[in-house]
């Protein structure tokens, strides 16, 4: 076998391992959101069994029901992209800010399950030793808030931007506003907001186009 081609089949099972791991953390966070819908308080055995999985299985993602319950909970509330895009208009600036102040807004009002849900996967992450398996559910917002970058940037530079802004947009840069710089819930999400903008008009320079400044946008 050659050395490209067993590189490839190695990457091709790690990636189905990875996507096994967020299958399995999926059908436990929908079947948690399920039975508390319908009036339930689930135990972590009843929320796996609903999903389909092992007991055993369910405690390699969840320390118990009720971390697993303030992820579903959380999940419920992420903002839709087209909602928080819908008045933002074409401007990929204006877009990611709006992103930005969303998603922070959506995690400081949630601060309490967003640290429990960080410890989860930090845990889970040192059990494990391969890494915690997430969601990335703030890629899904940032790629729509780019859409207007598609073919202004090269992919490699879009790729670039999309990871540079998953630094400052999710619950670690909140964690570092809020106990490093001991910055107030409004003065965080104003920050990381600014943040966010400066990150999209670096790229746009860096691409040959014209940044346009937003002032005021950090406060």
């Amino acid at each position: 076998m050659s050395e490209p081609l067993a590189e490839t089949r190695t990457h091709a099972t790690a990636t189905g391992r990875v996507n096994q791991k967020l299958r399995t953390r999926r059908a436990l966070i929908e079947a948690a959101k399920e039975l508390v819908a319908a009036g339930a308080t689930p135990t972590l055995a009843e929320v796996a069994d609903h999903a389909g999985v092992s007991k055993t299985t369910a405690y390699r993602y969840f320390a118990s029901a009720d971390d697993l319950i303030g992820e579903a909970y959380f999940d419920s509330d992420l903002p839709d992209a087209d909602e928080v895009l819908a008045e933002a208009g074409p401007d990929p600036t204006d877009r990611v800010v709006a992103v930005a102040l969303a998603v922070s807004d959506m995690l400081l009002g949630h601060e309490r399950a967003m640290r429990v849900i960080l410890r989860n996967a930090l845990d889970q992450s040192l059990e494990s030793g391969d890494g915690a398996m997430r969601f990335g559910r703030r890629r899904r917002l940032i790629d729509a808030a780019l859409q207007p970058l598609h073919g202004k940037l090269t992919k490699r530079q879009l790729a670039h931007l999309k990871d540079a802004l998953a630094l400052v947009i999710g619950p670690e840069s909140i964690i570092a506003a809020r106990d490093v710089s001991g910055l107030t819930p409004e003065a965080a999400s104003r920050l990381t907001a600014w943040a966010a903008q400066a990150l999209v008009e670096k790229a746009i320079a860096e691409a040959g186009g014209a940044p346009r400044s937003r002032a005021g946008a950090a406060g």
